[in-house]
């Protein structure tokens, strides 16, 4: 997904930090891209890191204390800073070749001194560093060399761009469908439909105002999954017990118990596969619940055709009498 960037000028001075607060929050893998080198400017305008505890929160109630970096590191994305336009060498002080990655540790290593000034740069970079254990960085030359190319670059070919640029971009694509995973959150994959609920909450959250908090949001997904969940076991249920029961009634009440706990159980196993988070004990009671109304209502059905096939051969009996 691609993102609106920073330093909207026609937005209000929040508006960045919450499009980057919801761009941390629903990636895996998140690219930030700036243009030159990564000096003193590049690394301020990534000073949002700093609203970040500001605007999510992990849990509902927080202590007044200092949060617990670690914490959110558990749900933030990868780091990948892309510098384009970049026409430096990456060397170390002793003129050695280091690498991308190099360059953006050295980069984010804090800066001697005690000012003020230099305390609010070595925050940005221990937030970054703190927030991004698994990070990296690619650099990358112009695609073209002149002016007026760069400035139609839409209309030339892949073919025609510097093979350097190329090499580094196809260097960047390989490396991150290489290293990408989906979202996940408690060690929980979200699939389409809770990856959607996931980003519902986040987004109602922002609209009113309040700060999208991770537990509120992944307790949400896991009751919509688990409702869900049920439903389908239900449907499972009924479509099983349907199929075994076509044309067969009435059926001994053993029969009909042993249908009806195949298809009990089948639906149980599809609830657990699909339920997800640490309260579906209540939805499997529901189900359970649920499940047991529709066999008492199977039960009955099938005493009505006993009685119905009981009175036929009833009559059938007194017909024969009188008859004879």
């Amino acid at each position: 997904m691609d993102s609106e960037g920073i330093g909207a000028l026609d937005q209000e001075s929040s508006h960045d930090s919450r499009i980057f607060a919801m761009t941390i929050l629903v990636s895996s893998c998140f690219l930030y891209n700036s243009v030159g080198s990564i000096d003193e400017t590049a690394i301020d305008n990534l000073s949002l890191v700093v609203n970040l505890t500001k605007n999510i929160q992990i849990h509902t109630k927080q202590d007044d204390k200092e949060p617990d970096y670690e914490d959110f590191a558990r749900y933030f994305p990868s780091f990948y800073w892309v510098v384009r336009d970049f026409s430096l060498q990456l060397l170390d002080s002793e003129g050695e070749p280091i690498s991308s990655k190099e360059y953006l540790e050295r980069a984010l290593a804090p800066q001697k001194g005690f000012s003020d000034q230099i305390e609010n740069k070595n925050r940005i970079r221990r937030l970054i560093s703190s927030f991004f254990p698994e990070k990296d960085c690619f650099t990358m030359v112009r695609p073209l060399t002149n002016e007026e190319g760069l400035q139609n670059l839409e209309k030339y070919d892949f073919s025609q761009l510097r093979p350097e640029f190329v090499d580094q971009m196809m260097s960047l694509r390989k490396q991150i469908l290489t290293k990408i995973r989906p979202k996940q959150i408690n060690g929980q994959t979200l699939d389409g439909s809770m990856f959607l609920g996931l980003i519902q909450s986040y987004i109602r959250s922002i609209n009113e105002g309040s700060c999208p908090t991770i537990s509120n949001a992944w307790t949400y997904v896991c009751q919509s999954q688990c409702i869900k969940a049920m439903e389908e076991s239900i449907a499972l249920y009924e479509t099983q017990m349907k199929e075994n029961l076509r044309d067969r009634l009435p059926l001994s009440i053993q029969d009909l118990k042993a249908i009806h706990v195949e298809a009990k159980q089948s639906a149980l196993t599809n609830f657990r596969h699909k339920a997800v988070g640490d309260e579906v004990a209540p939805y499997e009671e529901e189900l359970r619940k649920k499940i047991k109304s529709r066999f008492q209502n199977t039960k009955q059905e099938n005493e009505n055709e006993c009685s119905v096939m009981l009175t036929f051969i009833n009559s059938e009996e007194l017909i024969f009498s009188y008859i004879n």
